[in-house]
């Protein structure tokens, strides 16, 4: 039979943890190993005090005693079912390309998973398991891989069910939620599933067009850049944005363009120039003259 483990503290089953400890403390002292170490029955009774305290002192043990009551454990299949476990957090970094590619993240996380020495139980025969402390449950250090799929943003949180903490007497798994941290990227910045970034261009493939090869978060595009294009113009290219978390499709990428013009060029080449100008002649000043003199 397992002995009652109040009547050993000599307090009622309702007892608040304080008169525990106190009842705990008072019999410590008076049946100490140190004072009565010539009286092997007054010893034994000090370890079932400890016993006793160790269970009624931890809040699930003292749950799991109060529910099995004082008789000899029962079968693993009459043990009342345990509750869920907790749902447990955790974070991962990702670089900018992962975020768009999707990834595989290792994670090791600490949880309560299944005791195995009493197969998730709270008890080893008659008394409670030393391993687990009664809980049927232990904390170990585990590995777990994430699958983040393509489109998470920084803040997203991607719930995987069943990899959370262990229920205690064989209860199910709690859910892992995994949030996401995303690195900013030197050439790309993000607004939702749009992309933005821009690209340089020459004074010549600005006056005569180009075809450009850029990247995409997931590739490369094609930039087509019309003869006559102005800086700071921004051509929008469907579909070549960040893809949609749910999976339907991808966003936009817009593109700032950026029109660079050579300095410090030689005598030659401003000749060139000049000649340029006189053959495309352009008067890009012309509404200068309403305002002379302040005139609106």
């Amino acid at each position: 039979m397992r002995r009652d483990y109040y009547g050993v503290l000599g307090v009622p089953s309702t007892a608040a943890p304080r008169e525990i400890r106190q009842a705990y403390q008072r019999l410590a002292r008076q049946y100490s190993p140190d004072v009565n170490f010539w009286d092997r029955d007054v010893q034994a009774l000090y370890g079932e005090i400890q016993e006793a305290y160790r269970v009624l002192s931890d809040a699930v043990a003292r749950e799991m005693y109060d529910r099995l009551g004082h008789q000899p454990a029962p079968d693993p299949g009459a043990l009342p079912a345990g509750r869920r476990g907790e749902d447990l957090h955790a974070a991962v970094d990702l670089s900018f390309g992962d975020a768009a590619r999707g990834a595989t993240a290792p994670l090791q996380i600490s949880r309560f998973s299944p005791c195995r020495v009493c197969e998730a139980r709270g008890v080893t025969g008659p008394v409670t398991c030393p391993h687990c402390q009664g809980r049927g449950v232990r904390r170990v250090l585990e590995s777990v891989v994430v699958e983040i799929p393509p489109g998470v943003d920084s803040g997203t949180q991607l719930r995987i069910a069943g990899e959370g903490h262990a229920g205690p007497f064989g209860g199910p798994r709690g859910d892992l939620i995994v949030s996401t941290r995303v690195a900013a990227h030197p050439f790309f910045s993000r607004k939702g599933d749009a992309v933005h970034c821009e690209v340089a261009i020459t004074v010549w493939e600005a006056l005569c067009g180009a075809r450009i090869r850029i990247p995409t978060p997931t590739g490369e595009a094609v930039l087509v850049v019309p003869p006559g294009m102005h800086d700071g113009r921004i051509v929008r290219l469907r579909g070549d944005g960040m893809p949609k978390l749910t999976g339907d499709g991808s966003g936009d990428l817009y593109v700032t363009v950026r029109v660079e013009v050579p300095g410090g060029i030689d005598a030659r080449t401003a000749e060139l120039v000049r000649e340029l100008a006189r053959l495309m002649p352009m008067d890009v000043r012309t509404e200068l003259d309403r305002y002379r003199g302040g005139s609106a």
